[in-house]
């Protein structure tokens, strides 16, 4: 702990060119927003460098905003400035993670999910005075769909081809043909996706939130999927309304406001010898060892959303970072099930468990 007799200016200087640094990144992400949704990274890559006026004009915005919106990028590092063409670039090197939209590395999503999380911002701090919670409702529709491209963007990149093959078990039910449900669908993408690659098995999308369903359904009938797969508005925390053979959780129980009898209802309408898999946001067991940019975005995410939505509905508020391996264990084993494996295709982001009765 920080001496409170002592004053070190070195430190205090230090601190303070990392708060500049913070909310430089701050900035930096907001114009990035702005890039996202006008394509303008896209622009770059397509079209190469250019100066102000021409990339205003390819792209059909105001001259005077490109020219101040690329040279705070180029401040930032995220654009490379050639003094003798006066010609702005995008480095190969970060255009996946700011352009290329269906490759893991992208971070727009998340860019535009953080920037859309702070719209019900003074609902959050009176929050902080109060107590209780920010419902869904305050967010606008296009956090959702957001957060729908999101979570969607790893479905695409790692549920067939990396998540499933760790569990050879559930993927020969899925081939004979088995009842499944997807607890907390959202919008529906990794069901969609799993409803046309298995197409004997029988799929049931359920979600509390109303707009998530309709987004569900809407998604499944753009990407074609057949009469396997079905949505309901439901809380899972009540009764399930049917058995089934594998029930899906992705990024679910940390949000419930009831978590321990959302995993009571899963276990209790598990058929026998079903498999529940579980697939949550990869939390430290201590929350002292939750540290660094991304453990801090996690919190941030936290504290906007998965929190203080479960709080807005009296719920525990487990939070974007409550579902530590342990943690799983411990709610697993209260639940009533029995094994719970964690899967190797885990990583620093997500964690995936395979769980039996």
């Amino acid at each position: 702990m920080a001496n409170s007799t002592a004053f070190d200016k070195e430190r205090a200087k230090a601190f303070t060119n990392q708060v500049l640094g913070d909310m430089a990144g701050t900035v930096a992400m907001h114009l990035c927003v702005i890039g996202d949704r006008l394509g303008l990274f896209k622009d770059l890559v397509d079209n190469g460098p250019a100066d102000a006026s021409t990339f205003a004009t390819r792209n059909q915005i105001d001259e005077r905003y490109a020219l101040e919106w690329l040279e705070a990028l180029a401040a930032a590092g995220y654009l490379e400035f050639d003094l003798a063409s006066s010609q702005f670039a995008l480095p190969a090197e970060h255009a996946r993670p700011l352009s290329e939209d269906t490759h893991p590395l992208y971070q727009g999503n998340l860019q535009n999910l953080l920037a859309y999380s702070f719209a019900p911002l003074e609902k959050l701090t009176e929050a902080f005075r109060n107590g209780g919670g920010v419902a869904q409702s305050n967010f606008p529709p296009d956090f959702y769909d957001t957060m729908q491209r999101s979570s969607g963007l790893r479905y695409e990149n790692f549920l067939l081809d990396m998540w499933l093959p760790d569990m050879p078990d559930v993927v020969a039910m899925l081939e004979r043909g088995v009842d499944v449900a997807d607890v907390g669908c959202g919008q529906g993408t990794a069901l969609a996706l799993m409803a046309k690659a298995f197409p004997k098995s029988q799929f049931w999308g359920y979600d509390a939130f109303a707009p998530q369903i309709e987004g569900a359904a809407a998604n499944a009938s753009a990407r074609g999927v057949g009469s396997n797969a079905r949505f309901e508005i439901l809380d899972a925390s009540g009764e399930l309304p049917r058995d089934f053979d594998i029930i899906f959780t992705f990024d679910v129980i940390h949000d419930m406001a009831r978590p321990r009898e959302g995993l009571a209802n899963i276990r209790r309408h598990l058929k026998p010898g079903g498999i529940y898999v579980l697939q949550e946001i990869t939390a430290a067991d201590e929350r002292h060892e939750n540290r660094g940019p991304v453990a801090t975005i996690k919190y941030g995410m936290s504290l906007t959303y998965c929190m203080t939505t479960s709080l807005a509905n009296h719920g525990e508020g487990l939070g974007t970072l409550g579902m530590s391996e342990k943690v799983t264990r411990e709610l697993c084993l209260e639940a009533g099930f029995g094994e719970v494996r964690k899967l190797p295709c885990s990583n620093d982001f997500t964690s995936l468990f395979e769980v039996s009765q």
